[in-house]
């Protein structure tokens, strides 16, 4: 009886599903919707059929003695344990004065005692039917309430909001004042329209990790009851359940509330959970689509990088083959020879600078260190020799070397410092006017000399300042206004983490900029 009703779709037999599937819930019709309403229209119905029955005689009794089992089960099946109870006893109220005349006219003959089996059984049949009945309907408002539970804590919503949505629902079901209080982390979230502050039975739950009940507040004339409940999850417990409302708050309902306090528990690690994968899933998602991004900027960049290259390499050969054309087929004097051979000294170094680039940026992406060979170098001359490297008489005018004598010298690779050097140079002395200055400062500091290359350039713009020791990348004001490869101060950087050194840069747009550079001193 309890599953049909429920309404279980599988309840009794197929042949008779419509049937079942009729049955009243409790929730419609006259009695159902009120329960005194419902009594009184049981008990005419009791009332009427006691009529029907008048005509029973001392003899024999009358067959609408049977009838009386329709209210019981109506009584049983719409208002539950109630009104199988009520309309049970009603019923035996109605037959006991013929009942008692017939024993006592004839005895305890077979007609008497099938009309007390029939009577007893009327008895039996209404309590335990209705509580069936009764204990059903509660199952399914459990069930419910946890469905409606799942449901609410199944929306995309800050954990706040959704444990004040959870009591609201909690205490519309269950018709008291509901508090929730959870742990989210290092703090507590309190949920609840009355939410008590500082609620020691609360407290008592979470701290014993079991049901504290409250027979009365004491706060207001009419005992209000008080059940706090822990929220556990694989033995941990994660909040509390407080529900507190007037009236009675019966063994049952106690026992039910501590139940559905598991499942609630449960529920909410499950939406923190969710929520947690939903979160890892978004980070993961714009971590993809970053290193997409960034993958396709680079694939642009390289794309580039070989274009402008090609174009790079060329320069310097095309010069060789010219010059070493007309030097093998022409006579110039001694002067112009010198000319033409320092010409094709600066583009033999400017070939060998970026190949040597191309196989640094090769050793990088491989994720090894450039190869070194350290030694002694002063820094004083190094700074001159890359003057004069790569600006020549007219160039060198330009720059201004301080570089004072308590400058000792460093412990690195002299081709790598030359490297570095002429890189940094050679962005200074292309980026600034062609009268401007270049200082190249160097000074000791607490183990390490510092040396800074500085010009009175355009500048780079502050967003473009934290990606110039990118590889491939040039600062779009760089972009069209001089030659170069985008490798330059990528190779700087590598260089000078590989002598356990650091490098930095300083800019600003219309003033120039300054790069400094750190490397251990000689000890």
């Amino acid at each position: 009886m309890a599953l049909v009703v429920v309404r279980q779709p599988a309840a009794g037999a197929r042949r008779l599903p419509r049937v079942l599937c009729c049955l009243p819930d409790g929730h419609g019709g006259v009695i159902g919707r009120r329960q005194t309403t419902g009594l009184l229209v049981l008990g005419a119905c009791v009332i009427a059929i006691a009529g029907l029955a008048a005509d029973a005689t001392a003899q024999a009794a009358s067959p609408w003695r049977h009838a009386y089992a329709l209210p019981v089960v109506v009584g049983a099946l719409t208002l539950g344990l109630i009104g199988g109870t009520v309309t049970a006893l009603a019923s035996l109220m109605a037959q006991a004065p013929t009942l008692f005349i017939r024993v006592e006219a004839v005895g305890l003959g077979a007609g008497a005692v099938d009309e007390l089996v029939s009577t007893a059984v009327l008895l039996i049949l209404g309590p335990l039917l209705g509580s069936r009945v009764t204990e059903a309907r509660r199952q399914s408002e459990r069930y419910a309430t946890i469905l409606a539970i799942q449901e609410a804590l199944g929306d995309e919503r800050p954990l706040p909001e959704l444990l004040e949505a959870l009591c609201r629902l909690l205490g519309d079901r269950l018709a008291a004042t509901v508090t929730l209080a959870v742990r989210d982390g290092d703090r507590w979230i309190v949920a609840g329209a009355d939410a008590p502050a500082g609620d020691s039975a609360a407290g008592c739950a979470i701290v014993t990790a079991g049901a504290v009940f409250v027979p009365d507040t004491g706060h207001e004339a009419r005992p209000r009851r008080r059940l706090s409940t822990p929220l556990s999850v694989r033995g941990e417990t994660v909040g509390v359940l407080t529900v507190e409302r007037s009236g009675e708050l019966t063994a049952a309902e106690r026992r039910a509330l501590v139940g559905l306090a598991l499942h609630i528990g449960a529920a909410l690690e499950n939406a923190r959970l969710a929520a947690r994968q939903r979160r890892f899933a978004d980070e993961l998602a714009e971590k993809v689509r970053a290193a997409t991004d960034r993958l396709a900027t680079l694939d642009r960049a390289k794309s580039a990088f070989v274009a402008m290259a090609s174009h790079e390499l060329r320069t310097p050969l095309t010069a060789l083959v010219g010059y070493s054309e007309l030097l093998a087929t022409r006579t110039f004097s001694s002067d112009e020879v010198r000319r033409q051979a320092e010409i094709m000294r600066r583009q033999t170094r400017r070939l060998a600078a970026i190949i040597d680039d191309f196989l640094d940026l090769s050793r990088l992406e491989r994720g090894e260190a450039p190869p070194l060979r350290l030694a002694d170098v002063a820094v004083g001359p190094a700074l001159t020799a890359a003057v004069e490297l790569l600006g020549g008489p007219q160039r060198a005018t330009r720059v201004i070397i301080d570089c004072g004598p308590e400058v000792t010298g460093v412990r690195a690779d002299p081709h790598a410092l030359e490297r570095i050097l002429m890189n940094l140079l050679s962005n200074a002395l292309k980026y600034s006017p062609a009268h401007s200055a270049v200082t190249m400062r160097a000074h000791a500091a607490s183990g390490k000399v510092v040396i800074s290359v500085e010009d009175a350039g355009r500048g780079i713009a502050s967003d473009a300042l934290p990606r110039v020791f990118e590889p491939y990348f040039r600062a779009p004001e760089a972009v069209g206004r001089a030659p170069g490869s985008g490798l330059g101060l990528a190779m700087v950087k590598a260089l000078v983490e590989a002598h356990h050194g650091g490098v930095s840069i300083e800019s600003t747009v219309g003033i120039g900029t300054r790069v400094t550079l750190q490397l251990p001193a000689v000890p």
